[in-house]
């Protein structure tokens, strides 16, 4: 997307913040104020060092005082270069349409370095395809049925999503309802005043690889800004009320994918934050002693 024009410093241009996204996809971190959508010093600096990398500055000159069309050209040009094959490269931007009426007000924004956490969650209906449909939803990612990304707050949003979990974590939730056991009926959550007793969902394997896809980019995108994701949990750990969440089947398919190929951690067999349930041996073997 090519300026015509010098942005200076204060601009909120949309120019800006597909600068900003694409400084962070290049690794050029901006961990205070991420892809914000205002042309401050964070940006800059991460645009002059960028410059530098393209031998279009020279180390020893000062901070930019703007984006010249020039160097915006660059920047796509490089960002175009990238490798954009992924599944996460399709992932629908609904934050400038989302109320965002679930971002915390005592803490609306965290540094990167306090985003430590994925949280998965089942949505336990079926809320569907349209992107609309899922603005009343306070998560960062809804991963659909037929596998779409959709992004609803920046991760640097601390979203009402997980309870005691909500500054440190990213949520997730991945449409349907699932058995809290899978195999066990019984344990699927129903809505009051049903006719005929619903029966669990199977997860397609798009909607799981999208959300493996997600975790992983979330995992890349919080290093190319300074931090470090170390956990992955079930929301059941932060809530006694939400039992089945995300269920075992998902629990099973990306929780504990994401242990064994990205090296996150549950917490272990004890953990819970507030008044959260540990994992049982239903959904990990190990926890020989924690029942459902």
């Amino acid at each position: 997307m090519p300026i015509q024009a010098l942005l200076k410093k204060g601009s909120e241009d949309p120019y800006v913040i597909i600068a900003q996204q694409q400084l962070i996809a290049l690794g050029y971190g901006l961990p205070r104020f991420g892809a914000d959508g205002v042309l401050g010093d964070e940006t800059l600096s991460a645009y002059g060092t960028f410059l530098v990398s393209q031998g279009l500055s020279s180390p020893t000159d000062e901070r930019p005082k703007s984006i010249t069309p020039a160097g915006a050209a660059s920047l796509d040009m490089a960002f175009a270069a990238l490798d954009h094959g992924g599944p996460t490269a399709n992932i629908i931007d609904e934050r400038a349409n989302h109320p965002h009426a679930g971002r915390s007000v005592d803490s609306p924004y965290r540094p990167w370095s306090k985003i430590t956490a994925v949280v998965l969650h089942q949505t336990a209906t079926n809320i569907g395809e349209k992107p609309a449909r899922w603005h009343s939803v306070p998560i960062h990612f809804c991963i659909t049925r037929t596998g779409k990304v959709i992004q609803l707050y920046d991760l640097t949003e601390v979203c009402n999503h997980a309870n005691g979990l909500n500054r440190r974590s990213v949520g997730i939730e991945i449409d349907g309802w699932y058995a809290g056991i899978e195999g066990q009926p019984k344990t699927l959550w129903q809505p009051k005043n049903l006719s005929t007793p619903r029966q669990p969902m199977d997860l397609p394997a798009v909607q799981a690889n999208a959300a493996k896809a997600t975790v992983q980019w979330i995992v890349d995108t919080v290093a190319a800004n300074g931090g470090m994701l170390t956990h992955i949990h079930p929301h059941r750990q932060s809530s006694k009320d939400r039992q089945s969440d995300p269920g075992s089947l998902i629990w099973q398919t990306i929780g504990l994918w994401a242990q064994n190929t990205l090296g996150l951690s549950d917490g272990g067999a004890e953990f819970t934050v507030g008044n959260g349930r540990t994992i049982p041996q239903a959904w990990d073997g190990r926890y020989t002693d924690n029942r459902y």
